[in-house]
C-alpha cells in the first residue's frame, strides 16, 4: 500500500513535468542573460526559483494533508463538507503564495524599461 502512495506522488510530479521544465528553462535563460541585465536576471531567477519550490512543496502538501484530515473524519456525517473545505483552504493558500511569486516575476520582467518616446501622431 505504501509503494502505491509513493508511485502516486511520483505520478503527480510527472504530471507537473512540463511546468517544472519551463520554470527551470526560465532560470537557465536568466543565468545566460545575467551579464546583460544582472538586476532583472536576479529578480527573475528569485521569482522562478520561488515558483519552482512552490510547485514541489505543494505537490507534497496536497499528497499528505487531505488524507490526514479525511482519516480524522471517516464515519462522520459531514465528511463531504470536510473534504471540500480541506481542498478549498489548500487551494487558497497555494494560490496566495503563488501570487507572490508571479508578482515578483512581473516586477522583474518590467523593471529597468525605458519608456517609448511619443511620436507626433500619438500625441494628437
Amino acid at each position: 500500500m505504501e509503494s502505491f502512495r509513493l508511485l502516486e506522488l511520483l505520478w503527480n510530479y510527472l504530471e507537473q513535468l512540463p511546468s517544472l521544465l519551463a520554470l527551470a528553462g526560465g532560470i537557465i535563460f536568466a543565468i545566460i542573460r545575467w551579464k546583460a541585465h544582472p538586476k532583472v536576471s536576479l529578480v527573475v531567477m528569485i521569482a522562478l526559483g520561488f515558483l519552482l519550490i512552490h510547485a514541489l512543496v505543494f505537490t507534497i502538501v496536497y499528497y499528505v494533508v487531505p488524507p490526514w484530515f479525511i482519516r480524522s473524519y471517516i464515519g462522520s456525517e459531514n465528511l463531504r463538507s470536510v473534504i471540500q473545505n480541506v481542498y478549498l483552504v489548500l487551494a487558497l493558500i497555494s494560490n496566495s503564495i503563488a501570487t507572490v511569486g508571479f508578482g515578483v516575476l512581473l516586477a522583474g520582467i518590467f523593471m529597468k524599461r525605458k519608456p517609448e518616446a511619443l511620436n507626433e501622431s500619438q500625441t494628437a
